[in-house]
C-alpha cells in the first residue's frame, strides 16, 4: 500500500519544525550579539544568494522530479551543475578583481571579499543542494530532505554564534550561512550515494544534456522570470525601506519577515516535495480536491495562532528582544495577514510545474512585482516606514488570494472547491478575530495564551462539525503518494 500524504508530510514537517524552532528560539541571543544594521546587510547577502541561485541552474533543478527516465533526470542534474559552476567562477573572479578597481586599504574591500566569495560558495552549494533534494523527491526520500533541513538550521545557529567570537558580525553571518548550506548538502549527498540510489550510476552524455535542456525549456523560459520577480521584489522593498530610514529599518523588517514567515518556510519544505510527487502523476480533479482540502485545513489550524501573535506582538517583541531591537512589533503585525495566507497556499506553485502552466505563474509574479514595487516607491517618500510595511502587507494579502484563484483556473481544478474554501475561511476568520480581541482583554499573558489555545480547539471542532471539516480531513489523511521510485 502506498504511504499516505499526511504520513510523509508529518515526518518531513516534524524535522523541519525542529529546525525552525532552533532559528526562532535563538533570536533573543541574536538580538544581543548582532546589530540591526549588520543583520540587515546579512539579509541583503541572503537575498543576493537567492537571486544568483536562479541563474545558477536556470530552474532546471525543479524539472529533475518530472522525467520517468533516470538518464534524463541525470542529464538535468549535470546541466544544473555545469551552469552553477560557471556562475560561481564568474562571481569569484569578479570579487578577485575588486581590489584592482578600488584604492587599497579601505575596510569596505574586505567586506566585499567576504560578500563576494561567500556568494560564490553559496551559489554552487545551493545548486547542488536543490538538485540533490529533487533527486530525493524522485525516490520519495522525504525523511532525508527533512533531516538535511534540520541540519541546516542547527549549523546556521551554531556556526554564526560561534564565528562572531572570532570575526566581525557581518562575516560571521555570511560564513555561518555558507557552512550550514555545505552541511545540508552533505547530508543529501550521503543519501544519493547509498546503495541502489547513487546519482552517479547514471552518467549523462552531452547529447542527453542537450536533449534534456530542450525538452524542459519551459523552466528557464518562464520559471527564471518567476523566481527573479519574487526575489527581486523582496529585495527592492527592503532597499526602499532602508533608503529613507537606514539599515536599522531593514534589519527590523527582515527580522519580522523571518519570524512571521517561518511557518511558511516550514510548511513549504514539508508539503511541497510530497505535493509535487503526487501532483506530477495525478489527475486535475483529484489534485484540485486534495489541494483545496489541504489549504482549508492549514488555514483553520493556523488562523488563531497568527491572530494571537499579531495582537500580542508588542508584549512579545519587547519581552524577548534586546532594547536596540524595540520597535519591531509594528512590522510583525503588518506581515501577519500575508504570512497566514501564504502559509496556507505556498506549495501551490508546484501545480504550475506539474500541469505545464509555468507561463501563468511567471505573469502573476511579474505583475505583482511591478505593482508592489511601484506602490512602495511612491508611498515610501510620503509615509513612515511602518506605514509602508502595512501597505505592502495589504497588497501581498490580496495578491496571495489572487494567486490561489488563478491556480485553480489555470490548472483546471474544480472551482466549487475554491468557493467552498473561501466561504469557510472568511467565516472562520470573522469568528476568530472577534473572539481573539475578547481574549486579549484577559489579565496576564499566560492566561491569554491558554485562552487562544482553547479557541483554536473550539474553532477546529466547530469547523469539523458545521462546515464539513471532517470530510475535508478524511480527504487529506487518505490521500496517497503515488510517485514512488521513478525509474531508478
Amino acid at each position: 500500500m502506498a504511504p499516505t500524504v499526511v504520513s510523509r508530510t508529518v515526518a518531513l514537517g516534524a524535522l523541519t519544525a525542529a529546525g525552525q524552532l532552533l532559528i526562532v528560539g535563538s533570536l533573543p541571543t541574536y538580538s544581543v550579539l548582532f546589530d540591526p544594521a549588520a543583520y540587515g546587510e546579512y539579509l541583503v547577502f541572503v537575498g543576493a544568494v537567492g537571486v544568483l541561485a536562479v541563474f545558477a541552474g536556470v530552474r532546471y533543478d525543479s524539472a529533475i522530479v518530472l522525467p520517468r527516465s533516470s538518464r534524463l533526470a541525470a542529464a538535468l542534474f549535470a546541466l544544473v551543475m555545469l551552469i552553477a559552476t560557471l556562475v560561481a567562477l564568474l562571481t569569484a573572479g569578479a570579487t578577485l578583481l575588486i581590489p584592482l578597481l578600488a584604492p587599497g586599504g579601505h575596510s569596505w574591500i574586505n567586506l566585499e571579499r567576504h560578500f563576494g566569495y561567500g556568494l560564490a560558495a553559496a551559489t554552487l552549494l545551493s545548486a547542488l543542494q536543490r538538485s540533490l533534494a529533487s533527486w530525493c523527491v524522485r525516490g520519495s526520500r522525504f525523511i532525508v530532505i527533512g533531516t538535511a533541513q534540520f541540519v541546516f538550521c542547527l549549523i546556521t545557529v551554531a556556526a554564526q554564534l560561534s564565528f562572531v567570537a572570532v570575526m566581525g558580525q557581518r562575516p560571521a553571518l555570511i560564513w555561518g550561512y555558507v557552512c550550514a548550506l555545505g552541511c545540508q548538502t552533505g547530508v543529501l549527498a550521503l543519501s544519493a550515494r547509498s546503495p541502489g540510489r547513487r546519482v552517479g550510476r547514471t552518467i549523462a552524455r552531452w547529447t542527453e544534456i542537450i536533449i534534456a535542456a530542450r525538452r524542459y525549456r519551459r523552466f528557464p523560459i518562464y520559471m527564471v522570470g518567476y523566481a527573479l520577480a519574487s526575489s527581486i521584489r523582496d529585495r527592492l522593498v527592503q532597499i526602499m525601506l532602508g533608503v529613507g530610514a537606514g539599515a536599522d529599518v531593514v534589519g527590523r523588517f527582515g527580522l519580522a519577515y523571518r519570524v512571521m514567515f517561518a511557518p511558511n518556510s516550514l510548511i513549504y519544505t514539508a508539503v511541497s516535495p510530497v505535493f509535487f510527487a503526487t501532483a506530477s502523476r495525478g489527475t486535475k480533479a483529484a489534485v484540485g480536491r486534495f489541494a483545496a482540502g489541504l489549504v482549508e485545513l492549514t488555514f483553520v489550524l493556523l488562523l488563531v495562532p497568527y491572530m494571537a501573535f499579531a495582537i500580542e506582538a508588542p508584549a512579545l517583541a519587547d519581552g524577548l528582544l534586546s532594547e536596540k531591537w524595540h520597535g519591531t512589533a509594528p512590522y510583525l503585525q503588518a506581515l501577519c495577514a500575508p504570512a497566514l495566507l501564504l502559509a496556507a497556499t505556498c506549495w501551490l506553485d508546484r501545480s504550475f510545474d506539474s500541469f505545464h502552466r509555468q507561463n501563468v505563474a511567471f505573469r502573476l509574479e511579474a505583475s505583482f512585482t511591478v505593482l508592489s514595487v511601484c506602490l512602495i516607491a511612491v508611498v515610501s517618500r510620503l509615509v513612515p516606514p511602518v506605514a509602508v510595511a502595512w501597505m505592502y502587507g495589504i497588497a501581498a494579502t490580496i495578491y496571495y488570494w489572487i494567486y490561489f484563484l488563478v491556480t485553480f483556473v489555470a490548472c483546471g481544478f474544480p472551482m466549487a472547491e475554491f468557493r467552498r474554501v473561501c466561504a469557510n475561511a472568511a467565516l472562520c476568520a470573522a469568528v476568530a478575530l472577534g473572539l481573539c480581541l475578547l481574549i486579549h482583554r484577559l489579565p496576564g499573558l499566560p492566561v491569554r495564551c491558554a485562552g487562544y489555545l482553547v479557541l483554536t480547539i473550539m474553532l477546529l471542532a466547530g469547523w469539523m462539525r458545521f462546515r464539513h471539516g471532517l470530510d475535508t480531513m478524511r480527504l487529506v489523511l487518505n490521500s496517497r503518494v503515488g510517485l514512488g521510485n521513478t525509474g531508478q
